[in-house]
Order: structure tokens, then C-alpha cells, then sequence
């Protein structure tokens, strides 16, 4: 069966790789008249093993066009190669057409019932439908059939965790690695639930395991593992330890706030420690340094160890989650007077309220995590109340609701300086209402006091069951009591508002 977590065709053997020449000889030979189906399919192999070469959006839009290309061949001859079909689900579920998968594997499964790949690759889309009823009844065919696969074992896991059934899908992960013991993706994916319920000395340990993940390391890791070695916790003394931002922003926010907990390590035992970042977080994170902790943009030092960003819980044995839930960055004084103005000139008088209702639709999480505007829309009508949308691109939405009367402006396009306008404007906010996304993370870090609205299971940061986190004081979770029901949630931050307004 295929990996579940391939984000690619594996790559081919260098002496069978196409070049920019022969890509652009099969992309011009599609576009004559007498182009048949082998002509399609050529160009469609060619571009998918392209795409094994390379990582991100160049990947994905490679993927995207071999798709188009495969289905566009199977139109003119379905017969003319045997896997055909197979290749084109296999392709669909990797860059999440779901509405392809559903129609391919409809076929493949006519013609094979128990073709394993196949009731796995339609389990992914029927579950971005949330009916996880039958991808759980497809997926346990699919062990049925293929019993003690670990990557049928591994997707059962995967869905019964998306249900809250948390203990059940541990002891999944944990029968895929009696049977694939250096499975780095299920230990990755056990790390969660352990971090979940608190279990951190596990957890942080099996989170490790990110690291084995090929094509998800950034480029200052693969740079620094070239030049360094991965620290795992031994002395500083007379050492240089380059930490790096890794993974996104919310992730970076959150594990910023051990820096200073390694410079005491450090500067205890005469070592030293660099900061390596470069994004719209640097000038934020620049304020909060420790004394003795530089950051550079470039690898301008030749460091002796490296280390990511999420592993300094692992290093410097932070194991209980009580005492750090504290306030460990601020805003630019100079930026923050600015917003209070700009805010003073264009709200009314009352509670200001800072909005994020969906995220970046790449993120892999965004269907699950993201408020429908319509649904939305029944926190705005609370009286007194003046809202700031704080995701930029949602211009169109925020002149829809103010023709509608909402009182809610969008200050967003005139953040110059990235976070750090952004953590100017939210510390001139009585309250953030906010999904799981980058703003939630910076809220919590400012200590802004924040209503974070969460799907059903969401992010390890935030537990399984509590309406607080122990990493953030300020934030309140309101939690989905089922997949997809938004309703109970904006209920219970609407009765928020109407607090904030009566006051």
C-alpha cells in the first residue's frame, strides 16, 4: 500500500528524471491536434516523477498539472495503461481533490471491492464530508483486507483521533509500531495525543520524529545539519547553539517563550546561543531576547550544535505545562500609540473586538478549524460592540457586513510591519474572538484576554477537554462538543460579548 503521508511521487532514479528539454517537448506535443491518450499519459508520468524533485508550491502545482494531464489521457483511452486510474486517485488524494478521488475510487472499487489503496484514498474524502461513520467503515475494510498493514492500521488511527476517541486511536499508533517500528509519521502522530494528555516527557520525546520528515524540513535545518550537529541536550560549555524557527507562526509564538530558559543554560555553563530567524515574526521576537542571545537572518555563524525551536521543551526537560502560561512578548510602544489613534478616529465608543473567523486555506486543518461566514455572522449583531477584522484578504466579506450594518472596520491593509502591527493593534483591543490560527497563539503571548473557538479535536496545544490551557492565561476555549457544530460554541462566546458590551 502507499505511504499515507507522501506529499509526493517518490522520486526516480536520476537517469530516468525528465529535464526542462523533454517536459518542454511533451507539453508542446499535447497541444497539436493529432495529441492522443499516450501523449497525455507521457506528459503526465513525466510531470509526476518532475515533482518528486521538488518541495512546496512548485511541487504542488506540478502535481496539480500531471493531474490534469493523467485525467485528460484517461478521457481519450481509459485502457491505455493498466494502473491508470489507480495513479490518477493516488494523485487526486495527494493534493486534495476530493471531488476527483470520490469519482476514481467510485470506479476502482466496481471493479475491485477490496482494493485496499482505494477504500483508503475514498476514506480521506468521504471524511472531509464529516461522515466519519463510513470513512471508518471503508478504513476498516481496508484492514480487513489487508490485515496488519500498518498503513491501513495507521489511517484507522487517524480517523478514530479525528472522533475524540483518543485512547483508542493511541492504541492503534502503537499496533503500527509493533509492525513498522521506525514509522517517524506514527510517532509523530502519537507524540500529539501523549503532549494532549499532558504526558510531555513522552510526548516532547516522540515529537522528535518530525525531524526524519524529509520533505517537511525547512531550509535552515537541511542548511545547519550540513555544517552542525543536532544538539540533543549536551553541555554548552564553550559551545555555539543555533536555535531555528521551524514548523508556522503559531508554533513559533508558542515555543519562543523557552529561549530564556535556555540562555540561563548557557550563560550557567559558559556557552553560547543564536536566535536564527528571519520572517514577519523577527521584529517581535527581537524584543523578548534574553540577554545574551543574538539572533541573526543569515548563517552568519558556523555553530557547533543546532536545534529547532520545538525541541527546547525536550532539552531543557520541561515536563508540566503549570507556570508558563504567563504574558512573554509586547508590542512596540511607538506602533501601539499609533493603532490606540487610528482606533480613536474610527470606532465608536464601546468594546473593541478583534475577529479572525477562517485561516490559510493550505493548512491542512483549515476546512475543520474556520467558522462559515454565515454562521458567523451571529456574533455581529451585538449591540455596542465595534469589531476589527484581523486576517487580511477578507475585504470583500467586512464591506458585505458593514452594507448590512455590522460595525466592524478592517484595519488590515495597513499592516506595514507584519506581527508586529499586529500585536500593536490587539493590545489596544478589549477582547480577541478568534479561530485556531497564528493571531490566537500571538493573543495568548501578549496576554490579550481571547475567546479561541475550536473544532471538536484541534491542535495538541489546546487539550482534550478543558476550557483552559495551561500555556496561555489569557485565552478561554470554547470547544466544538461534536464535529462541525458551531453553533454551541458562538452561543457561548455571543453570551461573552453581551457581557463585555453591558459593562
Amino acid at each position: 500500500m502507499m505511504d499515507p503521508h507522501r506529499s509526493g511521487s517518490a522520486p526516480q532514479e536520476a537517469s530516468h528524471r525528465p529535464d526542462a528539454a523533454t517536459l518542454a517537448e511533451l507539453r508542446a506535443r499535447v497541444t497539436t491536434p493529432q495529441a492522443g491518450a499516450t501523449d497525455w499519459l507521457a506528459l503526465g508520468q513525466a510531470v509526476l516523477q518532475a515533482a518528486g524533485q521538488q518541495r512546496g508550491q512548485s511541487q504542488r502545482e506540478l502535481q496539480r498539472e500531471a493531474l490534469g494531464a493523467l485525467v485528460r489521457a484517461y478521457q481519450l483511452d481509459a485502457s491505455c495503461e493498466p494502473n491508470l486510474l489507480a495513479t490518477i486517485a493516488q494523485t487526486a488524494f495527494i493534493v486534495r481533490d476530493w471531488n476527483l478521488v470520490d469519482s476514481a475510487t467510485a470506479i476502482l472499487l466496481t471493479q475491485n471491492a477490496e482494493d485496499a489503496n482505494a477504500l483508503v484514498w475514498r476514506a480521506a474524502a468521504v471524511q472531509q464530508r464529516n461522515d466519519f461513520d463510513e470513512a471508518e467503515r471503508l478504513l476498516r475494510e481496508a484492514v480487513r483486507v489487508v490485515p496488519g498493514n500498518p498503513v491501513a492500521l495507521h489511517k484507522l488511527a487517524l480517523c478514530v483521533k479525528e472522533q475524540a476517541r483518543f485512547d483508542e486511536s493511541e492504541a492503534l499508533l502503537r499496533r503500527v509500531l509493533e509492525l513498522a517500528p521506525q514509522s517517524a509519521h506514527a510517532q509523530f502522530d502519537l507524540s500529539e495525543l501523549e503532549i494532549r494528555s499532558g504526558r510531555y516527557a513522552e510526548g516532547w520525546a516522540h515529537y522528535e520524529s518530525r525531524i526524519a520528515f524529509g520533505d517537511d524540513l525547512n531550509e535552515a535545518h537541511l542548511a545547519l545539519a550540513a555544517i552542525s550537529t543536532h544538539w540533543q541536550g549536551e553541555s554548552l560549555a564553550g559551545k555555539t547553539l543555533v536555535v531555528y524557527g521551524e514548523q508556522g507562526n503559531g508554533d513559533c509564538l508558542w515555543a519562543v517563550r523557552f529561549l530564556p530558559l535556555l540562555a540561563e543554560r548557557a550563560q550557567r555553563e559558559g556557552g553560547r546561543v543564536i536566535f536564527g530567524h528571519d520572517g514577519p515574526l523577527r521584529h517581535l521576537f527581537e524584543r523578548m531576547l534574553p540577554r545574551g542571545v543574538t539572533l541573526e537572518t543569515s548563517l552568519d555563524t558556523r555553530p557547533d550544535f543546532h536545534c529547532g525551536l520545538m525541541s527546547l521543551p525536550l532539552r531543557l526537560g520541561v515536563f508540566e505545562a503549570s507556570g508558563w502560561g504567563h504574558a512573554y512578548l509586547s508590542a512596540d510602544p511607538q506602533r501601539a500609540a499609533s493603532w490606540r489613534a487610528q482606533l480613536a478616529q474610527s470606532t465608536a465608543a464601546g468594546p473593541r473586538v478583534g475577529l479572525v473567523w477562517n485561516g490559510n486555506p493550505q493548512h491542512i486543518r483549515d476546512m475543520r478549524r474556520s467558522v462559515p461566514v454565515e454562521q458567523i455572522e451571529t456574533l455581529l449583531t451585538v449591540p455596542g460592540i465595534t469589531y476589527v477584522a484581523l486576517s487580511p484578504g477578507r475585504t470583500a466579506t467586512v464591506e458585505a457586513w458593514r452594507a448590512h450594518g455590522v460595525q466592524i472596520i478592517d484595519p488590515t491593509a495597513h499592516f506595514e510591519a507584519g506581527f508586529d502591527d499586529v500585536a500593536a493593534l490587539l493590545a489596544n483591543l478589549d477582547l480577541v474572538v478568534t479561530i485556531d490560527s497564528g493571531p490566537a497563539h500571538l493573543a495568548g503571548a501578549l496576554g490579550v484576554p481571547t475567546c479561541l473557538m475550536i473544532d471538536h479535536v484541534s491542535a495538541w496545544f489546546w487539550g482534550a477537554a478543558n476550557q483552559r490551557t495551561p500555556w496561555y492565561d489569557s485565552i478561554e476555549l470554547f470547544r466544538q462538543p461534536a464535529i462541525g457544530a458551531w453553533a454551541p460554541v458562538l452561543a457561548s462566546v455571543r453570551a461573552r460579548l453581551e457581557a463585555l458590551a453591558a459593562r
